[in-house]
């Protein structure tokens, strides 16, 4: 498995991973083509030994020209047949060092306060629980936003060794 920057053909995979990953809450093809847009680096995808999209990482980075060190994870999924495998590890490491090399100091994301398996999975990387969201995902669904001071923050033994942002799927 390998991961890199993803280009416009691999968005119909990861429209399908991300419609089974979220199912009626999955983002459409026009939120991503706005990242893309605004920043076609910070897609990040995973591939398999024959060259096949298994996951992705949508990774973003604040307003630049106006001098913003802040960024973070919209969202994280992986193919439901690969998961537990580490594949989400490995975008996670990934799309962290994507916002390093952007000069990103601090990142966060949202999380389903129902998905401590994704909770975990940052955690290992160093995020901390800073808020909760009330109703975030729709009503009696609360989210949480996580931080992460990467300032010159190497992802962690546990995380490099461990197995899912926004809403997050990738065990």
């Amino acid at each position: 498995m390998k991961v890199r920057s993803a280009t416009l053909g691999d968005l119909p995979r990861v429209l399908r991973i991300e419609r089974a990953s979220f199912g009626p809450e999955a983002y459409g093809v026009t939120t991503f083509l706005a990242h893309v847009f605004r920043d076609r680096k910070g897609l990040l995808v995973a591939e398999d030994d024959r060259g096949g999209v298994i996951g992705y990482a949508l990774a973003r980075v604040g307003l630049r020209w106006l001098g913003v060190r802040r960024g973070g994870l919209t969202s994280i999924a992986v193919d439901p047949q690969h998961r537990r495998r580490g594949v989400g590890r490995s975008l996670m490491a990934a799309a962290l060092d994507y916002l390093r090399a952007q000069g990103v100091q601090s990142a966060d994301l949202e999380v389903s306060v129902a998905n401590r398996a994704a909770q975990s999975l940052y955690e290992a990387f160093g995020f901390v629980q800073s808020q909760l969201l009330p109703h975030y995902y729709g009503p009696n669904s609360d989210g949480l936003k996580m931080v992460l001071d990467i300032r010159d923050r190497a992802p962690s033994r546990r995380a490099a060794s461990a197995g899912t942002a926004r809403r997050s799927s990738s065990s």
